[in-house]
C-alpha cells in the first residue's frame, strides 16, 4: 500500500500529506538514505499551505517545499556533489520550486561570503551550483560573474573551466569556450574525457589542426602499423574533423 502511495503518478492533494509523512518514516528508520528525502521534494508543493506535523518534522506555515529542500541542498553543498543542479533540475519544471531553490542556495552564499565557515569548499560549490543555475536560466552574465569567483576561489578544478566553456558556447563564442576547455584540459592531462571534450570544442570552433593534435593524442606513435585499430575508440570525433574540412 506505501509502495503504491508513493507512485508519482498515484500521488494526488488527498494524498499528499500521507504520502509525505511514509517518506519521513523511511528517512528516519534509515537516516543515511538520501532517497526518501529527494523524493520528498518531488511530493512536495512549492505553494504556501497549512501547517503539518509529522513525528520528527514540522512544517510551518509557508512554503512546504523550501522547508525540505535546504537541508537536502545544504548537505549536498557541504559535501562537495558536483552533480547535486543535475539532481534537482528535473524540479525546475515547478516556477515556485525553481525559485525557491534560487532563495535557498543565494541565502547560503550570502552567508558563506560573510563567515567561510568550517569548510571553505561549501562555497566553491555553492557558486558552481549557482552558475549552473543562472546559466539554465540564460542568465549568462551572472553565471560567468559566478564562475569567475570561483576560479578565483580555487584555480585548479577543471569542472569550473569546462562549464564556463559550455556557457561561453551558449553565449555564441566558440573560440573562448574551446579556451577555457583547453584550461580545464591542462589541469588534468590524463583525463581522457577532457581530451576529446576540448577536440570538440576545437572543431566547433573551426579550429581543425588544433583538434587534430588533441585527437593524436590517442594514437601511440611507436605502433604507426597499428595507429588505426588504436583509433576506434575516438573514431567519431574523427569523421567529425573530417567533416569540418
Amino acid at each position: 500500500m506505501t509502495l503504491r502511495l508513493l507512485a508519482t503518478d498515484n500521488i494526488t492533494e488527498d494524498t499528499q500529506d500521507k504520502a509525505l509523512q511514509a517518506l519521513q518514516e523511511f528517512s528516519s528508520a534509515i537516516p543515511r538514505a538520501a532517497a526518501p528525502r529527494r523524493l520528498a521534494l518531488n511530493v512536495a508543493s512549492g505553494r504556501l499551505a497549512a501547517r503539518h506535523t509529522y513525528p520528527t518534522l514540522t512544517l510551518q506555515q509557508g512554503d512546504h517545499f523550501r522547508e525540505l529542500a535546504s537541508p537536502y541542498i545544504t548537505a549536498a553543498l557541504e559535501k562537495g556533489v558536483p552533480s547535486l543542479f543535475a539532481d534537482v533540475k528535473a524540479l525546475y519544471r515547478d516556477s515556485a520550486k525553481r525559485q525557491a531553490i534560487q532563495d535557498v542556495v543565494e541565502d547560503i552564499r550570502k552567508q558563506l561570503t560573510v563567515t567561510t565557515g568550517p569548510e571553505p569548499t561549501t562555497y566553491l560549490w555553492t557558486l558552481y551550483f549557482l552558475a549552473q543555475h543562472y546559466s539554465y536560466l540564460s542568465e549568462h552574465g551572472r553565471a560567468l560573474e559566478l564562475l569567475e569567483l570561483a576560479i578565483e576561489h580555487t584555480p585548479t578544478l577543471p569542472e569550473l573551466y569546462a562549464f564556463k566553456a559550455r556557457v561561453l558556447k551558449r553565449c555564441g563564442d566558440p573560440f573562448g569556450a574551446a579556451l577555457s576547455l583547453d584550461e580545464a584540459r591542462v589541469l588534468d592531462l590524463q583525463d581522457r574525457f577532457l581530451n576529446t571534450k576540448c577536440a570538440k570544442y576545437r572543431l566547433r570552433a573551426g579550429l581543425v589542426g588544433e583538434a587534430n593534435e588533441i585527437l593524436g593524442l590517442f594514437t601511440k606513435v611507436r605502433l604507426q602499423a597499428r595507429r588505426l585499430p588504436s583509433l576506434t575508440v575516438p573514431l567519431s570525433l574523427w569523421t567529425m574533423c573530417g567533416t569540418a574540412h
